[in-house]
């Protein structure tokens, strides 16, 4: 159909776009099935001001994602993005009548820079990436739950009562959190973070040599616990048939850098301060055969569904993690290797025992293969095209 007829939908992302495999899924889907897609997110440094990706059209704000240690910070850059985003859309409403207006968290009142699109007729979708009041203990542990994680509370309540529809990325996280967190059951519906089938294909070829080839890839945040890994490695006696690749970018990323040295772990652990967009990650996936996809148990990581483990399932490279809630949720144990991280030297053990005995990937790559349809995006595309052909 030509863009005349097309239905107008805006979303909103505090994200860098092209490395958010989530909104990626969520706005290619719908630009794929006859809607024109407006997004807009922050602007980092370099950047186009404005493109065209996949159909989707891309419009950068002139706020700078914020990657520090204090809460004013978030809550500055945050505020700035609101604003920007709120007078953007206000305006671009009373032009193009977008019918559905889609925010993506963090952080939840984001939906509220779309109150006149909503006055004029757009509904509107908040979608729950992460939840604020638990991501706040995660990112500052040393806080207490006072004043402001109540806050956070009630901005994510008001939040979802304004929306007309709440999304979520798991069914654990729907109703174990957001639900006694006081939103309403019936707004909820769970489109899974399951990884795009057509980019994350199976490695046909799997070789294991005497050398493991293990990964870790993305956020480098306090909560994934990077410095207890790289403890834990030192320890291993059988390093010389390691190689453990780290690639991200985040706020834990000097002291990582520091921690190699002083480990000397120079010969065993590569660390790449940086970011690849989305389609770029299943190249270097293909060069490893282990995937490791820690956290430490927070009240936030306790109901995550890490995104990177559903990537390395999807092409087939057994990952070592902890079993929270929803990977017992999703996955049989024979799926992946776990570790405790109350316990970082059961991780030593694990490692030392998979050197030992690399055939024990194998067994859990059989596992995957026989079970990765389960857990593809068409099957949540689908669902997410239902709720957008309902609003609409």
């Amino acid at each position: 159909m030509g863009e005349g007829s097309m239905i107008q939908i805006c979303m909103i992302a505090y994200t860098d776009y092209v490395i958010d495999a989530r909104v990626i899924r969520l706005a290619e889907t719908a630009s794929k099935n006859g809607y024109s897609v407006d997004l807009f997110t922050p602007r980092k440094k370099g950047a186009k001001r404005r493109e065209a990706i996949n159909n989707v059209n891309l419009y950068r704000l002139s706020v700078r994602p914020y990657e520090g240690f204090t809460i004013a910070g978030y809550i500055f850059s945050y505020l700035n993005f609101f604003c920007r985003c709120f007078f953007i859309i206000s305006i671009l409403q009373l032009r193009k009548h977008y019918k559905i207006i889609h925010v993506n968290n963090m952080p939840d009142f984001l939906i509220f820079s779309a109150i006149l699109a909503r006055f004029l007729g757009a509904k509107t979708i908040l979608d729950i990436h992460d939840p604020m009041p638990e991501m706040y203990v995660a990112k500052f542990p040393t806080k207490k739950k006072g004043f402001l994680y109540k806050m956070l509370l009630l901005q994510e309540r008001l939040s979802a009562a304004f929306s007309t529809r709440v999304l979520t990325v798991h069914e654990p996280l729907k109703r174990d959190v957001l639900i006694k967190d006081g939103i309403n059951p019936d707004k909820i519906s769970v489109i899974a973070n399951f990884p795009d089938e057509e980019i994350f294909r199976p490695i046909r070829h799997f070789p294991i040599s005497n050398q493991i080839r293990l990964i870790y890839y993305g956020t480098l945040d306090i909560r994934f616990g990077l410095e207890g890994i790289l403890e834990s490695i030192a320890k291993i006696e059988q390093k010389d048939n390691l190689y453990l690749k780290i690639i991200g970018e985040g706020d834990c990323q000097s002291s990582i850098k520091k921690l190699i040295r002083e480990l000397m772990l120079e010969s065993t652990v590569d660390f790449e301060n940086t970011v690849y967009p989305l389609r770029q990650i299943p190249v270097f996936l293909t060069q490893f055969n282990l995937g490791l996809v820690p956290y430490r148990i927070c009240p936030a990581t306790s109901y995550m569904l890490p995104v990177k483990l559903l990537e390395l399932i999807a092409m087939g490279i057994p990952a070592i993690t902890v079993a929270n809630v929803p990977i017992r949720y999703y996955f049989d144990e024979s799926m992946y290797f776990a570790y405790d991280p109350e316990r970082m030297t059961s991780l030593t053990d694990l490692i030392s025992r998979i050197i030992d005995n690399p055939a024990l990937i194998l067994e859990k790559r059989q596992a995957i293969l026989s079970s990765r349809h389960r857990y593809l995006w068409k099957h949540e595309g689908q669902k997410y095209l239902k709720l957008l052909n309902s609003l609409s």
